[in-house]
């Protein structure tokens, strides 16, 4: 009986050792496909523990079709900032993330002014973008980066226009 009871308590002594999972959702309205669009940001971040999880950040129209989603381990993309026993670091780096700039793209520098391998677009393309003006929003991607995407409403979608250097969420 003694060996049990011993194997009971050192039982609940293990799973008091184990960190929370790590299953969190935030979900914000935004205007990103016009100034009066209502559409939608949902930042989640899941896995066995925070220093483990995996965060996804998706933008969503009005009628609850997707327009830009990004997912990453999120230790690999920002470091290691998510203790596994304080949740509460993943629930602020959350409400920071679901904050994007939405600007336009004339915002962004020129294709002379342009590091190499920020963008994927050649330069037709990028200074086409560039110079018609359109939504864009830029959400951290990673320690000191966020990715810019731009809002296409002839295609009805959004597209990755480029990456930059930016503060740390």
């Amino acid at each position: 009986m003694r060996a049990f009871l011993f194997a009971c308590v050192a039982l609940v002594g293990a799973c008091a050792q184990t960190p929370p999972r790590c299953d969190m959702e935030l979900t914000r309205d935004l205007s990103f496909t016009s100034a009066d669009a209502q559409d939608t940001i949902t930042v989640r971040a899941f896995g066995p523990s925070c220093d483990k999880a995996t965060g996804h950040f998706d933008v969503r129209a009005p009628d609850g079709a997707p327009i830009w989603a990004w997912t990453a381990p999120l230790p690999r993309a920002f470091g290691d900032v998510f203790p596994p026993q304080e949740p509460e670091a993943m629930r602020d780096f959350l409400e920071r993330w679901a904050q994007p700039e939405i600007t336009t793209t004339q915002t962004a520098p020129a294709w002379a002014a342009l590091e190499p391998g920020l963008t994927t677009l050649d330069q037709v393309t990028y200074e086409d973008i560039r110079a018609r003006n359109l939504p864009m929003l830029c959400h951290a991607s990673g320690t000191g980066r966020q990715a810019c995407v731009f809002w296409e409403p002839a295609a009805g979608g959004a597209g990755h226009f480029y990456d930059r250097e930016a503060v740390q969420v």
